[in-house]
């Protein structure tokens, strides 16, 4: 006999705060609070009443009985109901409080979105327009009869007397039921009146501005954030936020200048230019000097040659913000792991910060720590952290999120000064888009943005209202030396690079796709087998690939010479220097970047970056496998051939004429037409939108090898899960129950841990590689020789010419 629950004795899930269970009833108030004021306007209130029933679903008996057995490995459907009762709630409302047309529209375009977030609040972020209801379908009013609606529609009833009809109503499913006929019959003019509504705002100024606020996901973002932190456990009236108050941010400005003293020393004693140092310092200055007179600005710009202290100078810059009291928190963005790993410990070492880093293998840092490793969790998520440090990709997903739980971390953007760093690697094709929504966040949720780069591309295309310029630094000494040299195949590549390295020592050779790379690797190993030639790129597991830059820094170090073959690992984020840089043509920002890995600091003569056109086996250009702006390529071209030689010096005039002659092909402002489509409710114009333009879908191979020796860090999160090698780490993974009998916070952890070992290739290679296991999303290397001691994953036999570039 199945057990009936009253709804005094639902629970919302089987452990709250402090490992207490804790009412359904409780839950829902939290978040209706969170959500709304039931004493507020009609739109608080119907924000309230959304939170108020957006778990209705879970009084079935089905559900009570599911979160009771924790080994349960599938759920039971709840979102529908409480999408269905917020419909049927609003109908009432609407007749009752008889709003004039343009309110009633304002109205149906919250309730009707709000209704599309209920039902969806597991899943995708949905279109809040079409012809039916989201549960058309699927769903029918009999599907609440498990629900305890007598019981839902009390405790609505307490703050909504206009829904007391309901309660007074003895057939009562029989009225629902009768109200979403209704309902589904006047959906689609609900619809409509939604978006008129939303036209109507985007004719009150420029539609692009409004248009932009409109399509950010801040309703969808205040439910799913009153949820996900109630039910996790984490109150922020008990633990409330950490932000950085203005007399701590005084403090680390303080810190941070003796931080830079002691670098500076470090640099003297290694060769570094005295001038160069000099202009690190003066521009800082200069760059806090400049905040301060135009504070009152939302987006700022900072232009600096590489090598220029962008990363300290910016975080000055944030925490001059904050110590005025014009924001609260630091968020900073890169575009790869390389860039993010070097930029984290920096902050973390200049300010003696804790500094909260997401991406995939960051939950493995928290686990095993003290009772605070729950909140974190939500922290993870959610970026509610004095300094988080992220990716371009997870800062997509909060401006263009596909999934309800993406919308996260808008709630992590509020009152935050965003450091965008190395913006121009961002795809020209999202690069207006991109910009439209950072700015509307700057409008909507009080943050201010920072765009940091040595090569800015135009920003009139995207952002529309002030852009404050707080540097544009003209380098002080010409460190490099810019040469572009005519076509070459891997193996004339391989022996210039062998002959630069005899001459100079220390040399490095940057190809843009991933077998271009190994290729000219295994030609330069068969010249100079005897030499010490390092590899490098994204089909290295995270750990090996860490240890060849541990290695190639310390061979720099001691003097030793170092020929490093790489993809773009090299070619931002790595503080790496070298005498000679030979880069395959790529576009020109990607060129001065390469160029910053020459004679970095200064440290002696003039270095050398010579641009080669390569081509594979003497007739294929791999160039647009990765740079796939016809433009782009072309007006790079067309700019080596006006400029063959050039030095540092002159780099920033060929930067110009190159964004110059891009935009005037191309301004790339169609796109912004998905700000509008997106601010009528077509949320999915967003879908399939990626910072390097189009992604290419990978395949996590696991490999279980342990190439290099074990950090300590690793060591320790091995022992915690009674695992000595990273073959006992797949034999979990792959055991029935394993993962489902971790709690959360670990489950999350060991999937980093996994990750430390995972290789991302696309699906021509994953198939050659990789062995599937039934009910698993990664795949095991099929066969030990596929992984090579120095090249990874690089050099696998397929068709493979969507080759990725990815650090």
């Amino acid at each position: 006999m199945v057990r009936k629950y009253s709804f005094a004795e639902c629970i919302a899930r089987p452990d709250g705060v402090k490992g207490e269970k804790y009412s359904l009833q409780e839950h829902l108030l939290a978040v209706a609070q969170k959500m709304g004021e039931a004493e507020g306007n009609a739109y608080e209130r119907l924000r309230f009443l959304a939170g108020l029933l957006h778990d209705a679903g879970k009084t079935q008996t089905a559900w009570q009985e599911y979160v009771r057995q924790p080994d349960k490995l599938r759920g039971v459907p709840h979102a529908y109901a409480g999408a269905m009762l917020f419909a049927v709630c609003l109908d009432q409302l609407l007749k009752i409080w008889q709003p004039k047309m343009k309110e009633k529209q304002a109205l149906l375009r919250l309730g009707v979105g709000l209704t599309h977030y209920l039902y969806n609040h597991h899943g995708e972020v949905p279109d809040i327009n079409g012809e039916y209801p989201p549960w058309v379908g699927r769903y029918v009013a009999g599907d609440l009869i498990n629900c305890d609606l007598k019981a839902i529609f009390t405790l609505t009833g307490n703050y909504f007397p206009e829904l007391n009809y309901f309660v007074r109503e003895d057939g009562l499913l029989t009225a629902i039921e009768s109200t979403l006929a209704d309902i589904t019959v006047r959906w689609p003019k609900w619809c409509n009146e939604a978006i008129k509504y939303s036209f109507r705002l985007l004719e009150q100024g420029n539609r692009y501005i409004i248009g932009a606020s409109l399509a950010l996901q801040l309703e969808n973002s205040r439910l799913i954030c009153a949820d996900r932190v109630h039910a996790a456990g984490f109150l922020t009236e008990d633990s409330p936020e950490e932000y950085i108050t203005s007399e701590c941010a005084r403090q680390i400005l303080q810190s941070i200048d003796d931080f830079c003293k002691k670098r500076r020393q470090a640099l003297e004693a290694t060769g570094a230019a005295k001038l160069l140092l000099d202009g690190r310092e003066k521009w800082r200055q200069k760059a806090l000097k400049e905040f301060s007179k135009e504070a009152g600005a939302n987006v700022f710009t900072l232009e600096l040659p590489t090598g220029y202290g962008k990363t300290l100078t910016s975080l000055s810059i944030a925490l001059k913000a904050i110590e005025q009291g014009l924001c609260r928190k630091i968020i900073y963005v890169a575009p790869y792991l390389s860039i993010l790993s070097q930029a984290t410990e920096e902050i973390a070492r200049s300010t003696g910060l804790e500094v909260m880093t997401h991406h995939y293998l960051s939950a493995l840092n928290r686990l095993f720590e003290d009772e605070k490793e729950k909140e974190e969790d939500i922290l993870l998520e959610t970026w509610r952290a004095p300094v988080v440090t992220t990716t371009f990709n997870q800062l997509f997903l909060a401006l263009f999120p596909s999934r309800a739980q993406h919308t996260l971390r808008l709630e992590g953007l509020k009152d935050a000064f965003i450091i965008i760093d190395e913006p121009q690697i961002l795809s020209a094709n999202v690069w207006n888009l991109f910009l439209a929504l950072l700015e509307a966040c700057t409008r909507e949720l009080n943050t201010k943005v920072l765009l940091t780069t040595a090569t800015l591309p135009a920003l009139e295309g995207g952002l529309f209202g002030q852009v404050v310029s707080l540097g544009k630094a003209v380098p002080i000494l010409s460190r490099y030396s810019v040469t572009s040299l005519s076509e070459i195949n891997e193996q004339h590549l391989a022996e210039e690079a062998v002959q630069a390295y005899r001459d100079y020592r220390s040399v490095s050779v940057i190809l843009n796709t991933i077998k271009d790379a190994a290729r000219v690797y295994h030609l330069i190993k068969e010249l100079i087998p005897e030499e010490p030639v390092f590899f490098l790129s994204g089909r290295l597991t995270p750990l090996h690939k860490k240890a060849r830059v541990d290695e190639i820094k310390n061979a720099l170090a001691t003097g030793k010479g170092v020929l490093v073959v790489s993809t773009q690992v090299l070619e931002a984020g790595v503080d790496l220097s070298f005498r000679v840089v030979l880069r395959a043509r790529p576009v020109i920002p990607s060129i001065v970047q390469a160029a910053g890995r020459a004679n970095r600091h200064g440290e002696g003569e003039i270095g050398n970056l010579y641009v080669v056109d390569f081509r594979r086996e003497n007739e294929i250009d791999t160039r647009c496998y990765v740079y796939r702006d016809r433009d782009q390529r072309e007006v790079t071209d067309w700019c080596l051939t006006k400029y063959t030689k050039f030095t540092e010096s002159e780099a920033a005039r060929i930067i110009r004429d190159y964004y110059d002659e891009c935009f005037r092909r191309n301004t790339h402002q169609a796109i912004l037409e998905k700000v509008i489509q997106a601010a009528a409710g077509h949320y999915s114009t967003f879908a399939g939108l990626h910072p390097f333009g189009t992604e290419i879908f990978q395949y996590g191979v696991f490999v279980p090898h342990l190439i290099c020796a074990l950090p300590e860090t690793l060591k320790n999160v091995m022992t915690k899960f009674n695992i000595d090698t990273p073959e006992q780490i797949w034999e979990r993974y792959v055991a029935r129950g394993y993962l489902n009998s971790l709690k959360f916070r670990e489950r999350k952890a060991f999937m980093g841990l996994m990750n430390y070992f995972t290789v991302h290739v696309p699906e021509k290679v994953a198939s050659k590689v990789g062995e599937a296991v039934e009910g698993k999303m990664l795949l095991r290397l099929k066969q030990d020789a596929y992984y090579k001691t120095d090249t990874g994953l690089s050099l696998i036999e397929a068709e493979d010419e969507q080759e990725v570039w990815f650090i």
